[in-house]
């Protein structure tokens, strides 16, 4: 952690240290020459599509490839999942999608967005359409069937369609002709493509038929795609054409397939959403589809060119301060590669990768945004031993984004700078683990806590302005006081099973250190019997999974209540009864009872507790699991 944090001193010491969405600045042109601005820009209020200068309103609108809904003001809603303003192509998260959508009344079955009509196959099934593209209810198993994969590169030279023959019945004989044409879908119909007269097919035909036994006959059919295209074939959907006769009738096969760029590039599902203020880590995945011996993994990457460029008024700009790592290549030719960069001021807006490999250039677009984080308390005790801060982290942006849910860094807010607290309170004894993230849903908020003692010497802290670093969400602020910390009267009252993760009950004296931990379920009890120290201290704990001791427990707390501060100078070493609650959310309270009729709330501050209340806290913690004790050969009342 400490290496991380000293990697990132230098970039944030001048850093804002509040979340608010710079944005991409567009200026009012008085030239009436010069070109106006189109693109995203964000500001205070969300995201913008400006087409030279004049943002998008109260439509839907086709952006690099995704479809985007937009608000009377102007403002992003989100990718739109529906129909098209034309109402002829069906999109689902922006995209135009593939597969079924409606319900029984209106089912349609929609390939890059558009209607199928008439008899489709999908799988092994024949499907009947109305012209409206309107499911009829009907399908029927398909006795031949054409299929080359799901998707094929676009450099494809060669493509491999097998037919088979389903029915088994062997009186019937098919002819299989070797396949001459294709078709593109465009816009919701089939269309020729490529050069037909051009193209040269072998004329040799393969007899296909049952095999009396019920099984599966097949055979292997070739289009050479890429004679056909005179090049490589532009993305889409396809459908090779395969001829079929059966005695006197003749009918055609379809293989259709989804052709796919030669190399592609994908941001990885860690990018979401850059950090206020600091370097961003970029992921992203290349899939090579190519079949070509040339474009395999393991040969490109030493001919890899890869940069980050950023939207701007004048176009796409490189970002400079970008470094990146290529890994290994897999078995199935997928090559990932890492990459850092630092956006400047103007982070927030339109952003794209740009590989060049093999003298041909592959783009990802991306977008950076900030999520809100705002505190949920922020003041909290020095004077507390457990100074635990949370706040709640809201996602702003239009699409689910990953969260840090690990303490990075600590600041502190003198003479208007701010100041890193590593080397002033850090803690190095603490164990570097990997961090650990949760997944925040478009519009919705989570809370995150973080114990500022599990890394920081918190007795090195001073009071003042703090803030934290919360990876995926910038920096968040809080402050620290010297005020005693705030107790309610019934610290308990609002206590809920749900919330608990777990109860631990402990009880010491001169000879035992037991603690008992209280979890809901119906497990049975973990004893783990305790060994004597080299002090003759038993120390052991026990596990129980009891709804119904969960339940006990936490009705006695809600009722506790907490009396006037207690002043004493109490030097008792006897005998003390602790009760941690710790929450799921990774908080937790403390009661420490003393038997000079004193109990601790969540350390330092103290209070007056008679002694009944102390006794049931102590008789509490035995009945809670009288077995355990008894293995141990203890009463603790004796």
């Amino acid at each position: 952690m400490k290496n991380f944090a000293n990697k990132l001193a230098a970039v944030l010491a001048a850093a804002v240290m509040t979340v608010s969405a710079a944005g991409i600045s567009v200026s009012a042109d008085t030239e009436t020459d010069t070109p106006k601005y189109t693109g995203w820009s964000s500001d205070e209020y969300g995201w913008q599509y400006l087409s030279e200068g004049v943002p998008c309103a109260s439509d839907s609108r086709l952006i690099n490839g995704v479809y985007y809904r937009f608000s009377l003001n102007g403002y992003c809603t989100g990718t739109c999942t529906g129909w098209s303003k034309t109402g002829k192509c069906y999109y689902q998260n922006g995209q135009p999608h593939t597969g079924w959508i409606g319900d029984d009344g209106s089912k349609q079955y929609c390939l890059d967005g558009y209607p199928v009509t008439g008899n489709f196959q999908i799988g092994d099934r024949l499907y009947s359409f109305d012209k409206n593209g309107i499911y009829t209810g009907k399908s029927t198993p398909a006795v031949l069937t054409a299929s080359c994969g799901e998707s094929i590169s676009a450099d494809a030279e060669k493509i491999s369609i097998t037919v088979k023959y389903n029915d088994g019945n062997d009186n019937i004989s098919y002819t299989i002709g070797e396949p001459a044409k294709m078709e593109r879908w465009e816009n919701g119909k089939w269309k020729r493509c490529g050069k037909p007269s051009q193209y040269a097919v072998d004329d040799i035909a393969y007899e296909l038929g049952g095999l009396g036994d019920c099984s599966v006959n097949s055979t292997d059919v070739a289009f050479y795609s890429h004679r056909y295209m005179g090049g490589d074939m532009p993305e889409g959907y396809y459908r090779v054409i395969v001829p079929v006769s059966y005695g006197e009738t003749k009918k055609d096969l379809y293989a259709v397939f989804r052709a796919v760029p030669p190399v592609e590039v994908k941001m990885s599902e860690d990018i979401y959403i850059a950090n206020n203020a600091r370097n961003t880590t970029v992921g992203i995945n290349i899939d090579i589809n190519s079949k070509k011996d040339t474009l395999k993994a393991e040969k490109i990457i030493g001919d890899i060119k890869l940069e980050v460029q950023q939207k701007t008024e004048s176009g796409w700009e490189t970002c400079e301060n970008f470094g990146y790592a290529a890994g290994y290549p897999d078995k199935e030719n997928k090559l990932e590669i890492s990459g850092e960069f630092f956006p400047g001021t103007g982070y927030t807006g339109y952003y794209r990768t740009l590989l060049t490999v093999g003298g041909k250039e592959y783009t990802a677009p991306f977008r950076i945004d900030n999520i809100w984080a705002t505190p949920w308390l922020d003041s909290y005790s020095l004077k507390s031993n457990d100074i635990t801060v949370s706040f709640t982290v809201r996602n702003k942006f239009d699409k689910s984004v990953k969260i840090g849910t690990d303490l990075i860094n600590l600041y502190k807010k003198e003479n208007n700078e701010w100041n890193y607290m590593q080397d002033t309170a850090g803690r190095f004894d603490c164990v570097e683990i990997d961090p650990s993230y949760i997944t925040l849903e478009a519009g919705h908020k989570t809370t995150l806590s973080f114990d500022l003692s599990e890394y920081y010497d918190t007795s090195k802290l001073t009071e003042g302005d703090y803030a934290v670093l919360i990876d995926g969400a910038g920096f968040a602020e809080f402050k620290l006081t010297n005020d005693e910390p705030s107790a309610k009267e019934f610290p308990f009252k609002d206590l809920k099973s749900e919330d608990i993760k777990e109860i631990q009950l402990r009880y010491t004296n001169a000879s035992m250190d037991v603690t008992t931990v209280i979890r809901g379920g119906n497990g049975r009890i973990t004893n783990t019997v305790g060994e004597e120290d080299q002090y003759g201290i038993t120390k052991a704990t026990a596990v129980v999974k009891s709804d119904e001791q969960l339940k006990r427990v936490i009705d006695y707390l809600r009722q506790f209540k907490l009396g006037e501060p207690y002043r004493k100078n109490d030097t008792y070493c006897g005998g003390t009864t602790r009760i941690i609650v710790r929450y799921k959310n990774n908080t937790k309270k403390t009661l420490d009872f003393e038997y000079s009729k004193a109990v601790a709330y969540n350390g330092k501050s103290k209070y007056y507790c008679d002694e009944m209340l102390y006794f049931i806290a102590d008789d509490m913690i035995e009945d809670t699991n009288k077995e355990y004790y008894a293995s141990l050969g203890y009463n603790k009342k004796s």
